[in-house]
């Protein structure tokens, strides 16, 4: 595995344990980190294509063994419920079962750097995002830009709207199940514009094989 590298502007979090446990694990499953991050305070990573539930737990791997610590996005229900999709359940924010532990489970994913975002709120979950972090001096924020596992070929634009209000570095990131790793490439360039910024960062995504699909740009199928 290559070593990402690691300055003072990245917020590092040496993990005695854990750090050595996801380098393990990660070559156990012969999977690898190709490129680095820039020498930024505020990154966003932002990875495609998402396919499978298997992304985030190899992502957080990734996490664990380069010892940085990374925010990552989740509905409000996951931090203290059991989530579990019931048809009936109208509120998104109000999925699964609660349990006795849920103050616990909230701990420990804010511990990890998880973000809960109201879905159900008048106030969009970009902007919740914003607010979160805004007061952060340095950061590195995961985000699956489609948002979803869904085979559609096009991405969410929170990544352009976030990083321009946060005045955050875009990292574009390949979640490689062909070549069996994940490819930090050179920073998108944001600019005033959200469609030439989708349309450029969907262009480093094609061809790019999931877990479950591969990643068209539209029209190219």
């Amino acid at each position: 595995m290559e070593e990402v590298v690691k300055t003072e502007n990245h917020p590092n979090k040496k993990r005695k344990i854990l750090g050595p446990i996801g380098r393990f694990v990660l070559k156990v499953v012969n999977w690898d980190i190709v490129g680095n991050l820039p020498d930024k305070k505020r990154i966003i990573i932002a990875s495609a294509p998402h396919s499978s539930t298997f992304d985030a737990i190899y992502a957080y791997i990734v996490c664990l063994a380069t010892d940085l610590k990374f925010y990552f996005l989740g509905s409000v229900s996951m931090f203290t419920r059991i989530v579990i999709p019931l048809p009936f359940k109208k509120n998104p924010d109000k999925l699964g079962i609660p349990h006795p532990f849920g103050k616990m489970q909230n701990k420990l994913l804010l511990e990890f750097g998880g973000i809960p975002v109201w879905r159900a709120k008048s106030t969009g979950v970009t902007q919740q995002v914003i607010d979160q972090l805004q007061s952060k001096d340095k950061f590195i924020l995961y985000l699956t830009v489609e948002g979803e596992m869904k085979t559609n070929e096009t991405i969410k634009t929170g990544f352009h709207y976030i990083g321009r209000a946060l005045d955050a570095t875009v990292v574009p990131t390949k979640i490689d199940y062909k070549n069996r790793r994940f490819e930090l490439m050179d920073e998108l360039v944001l600019t005033d514009s959200v469609d030439v910024d989708k349309n450029a960062l969907m262009d480093r995504y094609h061809l790019v094989q999931g877990r479950n699909k591969i990643f068209y740009k539209p029209g190219e199928k």
